[in-house]
């Protein structure tokens, strides 16, 4: 009978161990990026954009949608040059790739650190490319981590 008792014992303390480890990680991981849109992965965070910059809005406007989002970070402003998209590629000049610029203005923005558990921090920046009549046509995300030391 006792043997009985110990090992009920054990599964009940098993199962508690169990939902308090997975209560941890809500709290600890999934809580924060419903919180903070910043925090999700880069696909996420562009659709999240998006849906406050959707594609063909002015640079004034969306300059102002940046400003007044505080996780987002202070815009910088280039009216001279598009951004240099780290993942599309066009052909050079001599037959080689190089990285394509979008856009002919562009408009940067890197929003806070945020730590995650486990020694690792995200780093946000965000890229708005805009044609030559200042209407968007390609946000990119770049999302990274990194260890903290």
């Amino acid at each position: 009978m006792r043997e009985k008792s110990k090992l009920y014992r054990k599964r009940v303390l098993l199962v508690l161990v169990i939902i308090a480890g997975s209560l941890l990680v809500w709290f600890l991981l999934l809580m924060p990026m419903i919180y903070n849109p910043m925090r999700r992965p880069a696909p996420l965070i562009r659709l999240h954009i998006l849906r406050h910059i959707p594609i063909g809005t002015c640079i004034e406007e969306a300059v102002e949608v940046i400003e007044n989002n505080e996780r987002w970070g202070a815009p910088v402003i280039n009216r001279y040059s598009g951004f240099w998209h780290p993942t599309l590629f066009v052909d050079g000049p001599d037959g080689s790739r190089i990285t394509a610029i979008i856009g002919e203005q562009s408009v940067q923005a890197w929003p806070e650190i945020y730590n995650v558990p486990l020694f690792h921090e995200r780093r946000v920046r965000i890229f708005w490319g805009f044609d030559e009549e200042g209407k968007l046509m390609e946000v990119f995300v770049n999302s990274i981590f990194a260890f903290r030391i």
